[in-house]
């Protein structure tokens, strides 16, 4: 895997071609549906993907950067990263093109914030990022007392969560097809690789 200086994953040397059509509906799979099989890959893609971010953080000192800040969690969860994404999917049942999109929103805020990701931040931040993708992305009635309860956080907490999160990304929440192609294609070309 390759990662840019700021923690980011880095799509652009995974790349086979940047001739994608671009898509009017932010719904990527409605057209191209994953199959379970895939989806379970890239899964777990994503999350040997952030462990590597996050270790690489640590292995070059990056964590005196880590600010106490809205995602910050004073103790580490008990569930992985892997599990937690799962319980994410399982509970929102979002579409897998929805959890990639997080992770583009988890991307343009570390590089817009200077943010380092840890393993006392994500949980928090991959929440967050996948409420705002399920809201934008599928046109869906979101529930935010429900998701809070499957988050073990209170709603007003979760309301805040999203309001920082947006305001760090200034608003700025449509991805266009070839950018959701890039990662889609390094996350499959990771699974190959491993």
């Amino acid at each position: 895997m390759e990662e840019s200086s700021s923690g980011r994953i880095n799509t652009d040397n995974s790349i086979a071609s940047k001739e994608t059509a671009m898509s009017t509906s932010p719904n990527f799979e409605a057209n191209n549906p994953i199959s379970p099989y895939l989806q379970k890959q890239i899964i777990k893609s994503i999350a040997q993907n952030l462990k590597d971010i996050i270790k690489e953080n640590r292995n070059n000192n990056q964590m005196k950067f880590v600010k106490h800040d809205i995602f910050y969690i004073s103790r580490l969860p008990s569930i992985s990263v892997e599990e937690y994404i799962n319980r994410i999917v399982k509970s929102t049942k979002m579409n897998i093109s929805s959890l990639i999109i997080s992770i583009i929103y988890i991307d343009k805020f570390c590089e817009l914030n200077g943010y380092i990701l840890s393993l006392k931040n994500i949980h928090k931040i991959l929440l967050t990022a996948c409420l705002l993708s399920i809201k934008f992305n599928e046109d869906v009635n979101i529930n935010t007392k429900y998701y809070a309860n499957v988050a073990g956080i209170p709603v007003q907490d979760l309301n805040n969560l999203e309001f920082h999160l947006i305001v760090k990304l200034e608003f700025s929440l449509f991805v266009d097809y070839e950018i959701y192609q890039k990662y889609f294609e390094y996350f499959c070309k990771f699974i190959n690789n491993r």
